[in-house]
């Protein structure tokens, strides 16, 4: 009989195949795609302006090219140059050179438009920094690996996950409302509790999207890797998370956002230690980024389903839909500008995000909501990006420091992610796929919205596992 791969190490692609195929990449995203952009400029601008912006394009690819040449897989850093790339970087150079930009974003001057792209390029030297640098002893030794508690401790979660999802589903008014639109899902969740805010929307729906997803993540890989029997109760309640997971995570109802979290969610676990499958990765979702996901604004509103779409290029399709962020960055500095920072006061929001707003009227609103109000904004379910999340509360410092400790955390996260080497009990590298996956939703923003949902992903993770040492193989 042929022998068995084993699924537990970590599948190397040659140096000489990264090498090429990393050279390749950087020539695509930093020469290629710009050059399409400088030669089809609709509108007219300076080279002072493009260079800017271009600066931004040309530090994401060079990370990213890094990553694909490297043997170890990096989930949390790919998406994070991911994001800097496609959301800080041919974003703006594409609304740049076409002179569109989405219809939320604030006329703002030249000067405060290349401070926002000098505001993003810090926080990208502060993150890679952290993330590079050896600041504190044993940085580089590997995160304790964590196992899975037992195959009993993940048949209860599934059973209580189930039970939320469908609370979930009865609360929110049934299954016609999760293959709606985007819209009415939202309204359904604003009805539950008017006078709470965000917090009881944020809680209500993480516990019934998340625990769900968490928990046929973890039915996957008991099934693939730990060779387990699949007698009929795992049938059964496999069969039931698909279905959940098919009604209360579909690409209809929730954003575009918590869709592409949920794909990365999947798909890493499945990738594993692929170098191949993981660089394929990272170089398809900056593609289809740009060509396929703003085509997914169909579901948005109720007619969504019979909307035409009408872009000249994509170039005008990614200036002008949801890809505010940078635009968001630079009305953030001209709302600093006029109000001041809030030292520290918005951070209070997310930290406390499941106090409803009714016990705590003054409770500070998103930072998206916030900005929006303050440019007279019909809709301000805006994005704030962590950059401006950062800027808003203190400034320069705030930046630095912000993404100085998402540099630290995301490295720790990629060593544990490392750590599910060790056996095929790890399962330490699922939950950092989940994590990876959700951090384009902290990047994009706003914290206050994002923090229901990573609240029950944390606690879920923690409840399937236990910390492992790797030495003594005792647990903690």
């Amino acid at each position: 009989m042929p022998a068995k791969t084993d699924l537990r190490r970590p599948v190397r692609l040659p140096g000489h195949l990264r090498a090429g195929l990393s050279i390749l990449a950087f020539l695509g995203f930093a020469v290629v795609i710009p050059l399409f952009l400088r030669v089809t400029s609709e509108a007219p601008y300076t080279d002072t302006a493009f260079l800017l912006r271009y600066s931004v394009v040309l530090y994401a690819s060079v990370r990213i090219s890094a990553i694909l040449w490297r043997e170890p897989v990096t989930p949390v850093a790919g998406v994070f140059w991911m994001f800097v790339y496609i959301c800080m970087g041919v974003v703006p150079l594409a609304q740049l050179a076409t002179g569109a930009s989405t219809m939320l974003a604030r006329q703002v001057d030249d000067a405060t438009l290349q401070a926002a792209t000098a505001v993003t390029l810090l926080g990208c030297f502060s993150f890679d920094i952290a993330y590079n640098l050896r600041l504190f002893r044993h940085a580089d030794r590997p995160a304790p690996s964590r196992t899975l508690r037992s195959i009993d401790t993940l048949r209860v979660f599934a059973v209580v996950a189930i039970f939320g999802g469908l609370i979930y589903v009865v609360q929110v008014g049934g299954l016609g409302v999760f293959f709606a639109s985007r819209q009415e899902a939202g309204q359904a969740l604003d009805q539950l509790s008017p006078d709470s805010g965000q917090a009881v929307r944020s809680i209500v729906s993480a516990f019934g999207s998340v625990g769900c997803l968490v928990a046929l993540i973890f039915y996957i890989h008991v099934l693939r890797l730990m060779r387990h029997s699949l007698n009929l109760v795992d049938a059964f309640l496999l069969a039931a998370l698909v279905v959940m997971n098919l009604i209360v995570n579909n690409p209809i109802s929730n954003s575009r956002y918590w869709a592409l979290s949920v794909l990365f969610g999947l798909i890493m676990p499945l990738i594993r230690f692929r170098k191949s499958l993981f660089n394929l990765a990272i170089i398809g979702g900056i593609l289809a980024a740009i060509l396929v996901f703003p085509l997914s604004d169909v579901t948005r509103r109720k007619a969504g389903a019979d909307a035409v779409l009408q872009a000249d290029s994509v170039w005008h399709m990614i200036s002008t839909k949801d890809y505010d962020q940078f635009s968001m960055l630079a009305n953030t500095l001209s709302f600093t500008g006029d109000a001041g920072f809030a030292w520290g006061y918005q951070f209070l929001g997310p930290v406390l995000f499941w106090v409803p707003r009714g016990i705590w009227p003054t409770k500070p609103l998103d930072s998206g909501v916030e900005v929006g109000l303050w440019m007279s904004s019909a809709n301000v379910n805006l994005s704030s990006p962590l950059w401006a999340e950062a800027w808003i509360n203190f400034g320069v410092p705030g930046v630095v420091v912000t993404l100085a400790l998402l540099g630290l955390v995301s490295r720790r996260f990629d060593s544990g992610f490392g750590a599910g080497k060790v056996s095929a009990n790890a399962v330490g590298y699922l939950g950092v796929s989940i994590l990876a996956g959700y951090m384009f939703i902290l990047l994009r923003g706003s914290l206050l919205q994002s923090m229901g949902r990573l609240m029950v992903l944390a606690v879920a993770v923690a409840c399937l596992t236990a910390v492992v040492n790797r030495k003594s193989g005792d647990k903690r």
